[in-house]
């Protein structure tokens, strides 16, 4: 059973004051995330992902449609039964939110202390999290005292306190660094890994998605544009909306500029080889071309890792007689996708 599941979801705001129309941020929004996904939502500004995560946890309620989290109906439940769902939903965000009057500890313990748990509980488990996350010599500081790496580190382990089974991240790299964002990336997979926790990522970052999640959604003007396994939205996006994020971490066909450069650089044919997990190898593919006595030369494009599977797209300038090249590019196109683009 799916640890949350949106059916048919809608979120319409209300005109202003001030006039013009009903505003639809979620518009008939489907999907499912299994206990121990690390599911991806992905979308630009104004998309709607972010409204989407407020639903998930109740903060805001749905305009229509059914939202069920752990196989209870959120929708219609009353706000006393809504705050026992919320212990086990876990929140980090970009800014931190943490309290600045408040040390580490403190700020770790506070979720445990609205839940009513012992001073034992609450030292035995801020105490564990400290150490999950590396600051224990941390916990007299207070915020301002910590990097914003080390600053997100509490955001986690505040989020994970009161032991929920969902976290929910919401643009959790945002204002980090590209090197601390990896290593907040890497705990993440740690979470998920370790404590069986179920991660919902928000971002606008592919990166992101790419580095950590196993599932992704890709949002546009509040509805679901395209989801399935990172793996296949990756390697063959379908909505152009989806080929405009995967391109910023995936060269695919070069663009007709790009082109245009390449043909002024290299001599022969450009020809662009795509490769799935599974498909024939590299090696294969070139040995191939070197047997046909053809000349070929890489020059453009690149090979992508997603959790052990490989897929990528290598543009090659190849030069022989047009019969050699014309038999070797029939042979292999009968293994991979070759597209010529000169």
């Amino acid at each position: 059973m799916a640890l949350v599941a949106l059916r048919n979801v809608t979120k319409t705001y209300p005109a202003s004051e001030k006039g013009g129309a009903p505003v639809v941020a979620i518009d008939g929004v489907s999907l499912e995330v299994e206990p121990g996904d690390v599911y991806g939502i992905i979308g630009y500004s104004g998309a709607g992902k972010s409204t989407l995560v407020r639903l998930v946890n109740a903060l805001e309620p749905a305009t229509s449609g059914s939202i069920e989290v752990d196989g209870r109906e959120i929708t219609t439940m009353p706000e006393r039964e809504l705050r026992g769902i919320r212990l086990g939903i876990g929140m980090i965000f970009q800014q931190f939110n943490l309290f600045n009057s408040k040390t580490v500890w403190a700020n770790i313990a506070y979720p445990l202390t609205v839940a009513g748990a012992t001073k034992a509980e609450i030292a035995a488990r801020v105490t564990e999290l400290l150490e999950f996350v590396g600051l224990a010599d941390k916990a007299k500081n207070y915020p301002d005292q910590l990097s914003g790496g080390q600053k997100q580190r509490v955001g986690i382990a505040r989020a994970l306190a009161t032991s929920p089974r969902l976290l929910l991240a919401d643009e959790a790299t945002s204002a980090l660094d590209p090197e601390t964002t990896g290593e907040v990336l890497e705990l993440l997979k740690r979470v998920n890994r370790e404590f069986g926790v179920t991660i919902i990522v928000i971002t606008h970052e592919m990166d992101v998605i790419q580095s950590i999640a196993t599932k992704v959604a890709v949002m546009d003007g509040g509805r679901v544009i395209e989801h399935g396994d990172v793996f296949d939205v990756f390697s063959n996006p379908q909505n152009p909306s989806s080929q405009r994020f995967v391109a910023t971490v995936v060269k695919g066909i070069p663009s007709p500029a790009e082109l245009a450069v390449l043909r002024e650089r290299h001599e022969g044919r450009i020809v662009t080889i795509s490769f799935r997990d599974g498909d024939a190898s590299q090696a294969a593919v070139f040995v191939a071309l070197a047997t046909a006595g053809v000349e070929f030369e890489l020059v453009y494009g690149g090979i992508n890792d997603i959790q052990g599977r490989a897929f990528g797209h290598l543009t090659l300038a190849i030069r022989g007689a047009d019969a050699a090249v014309d038999t070797v590019l029939a042979e292999i196109s009968a293994r991979v996708d070759v597209t010529e683009v000169s």
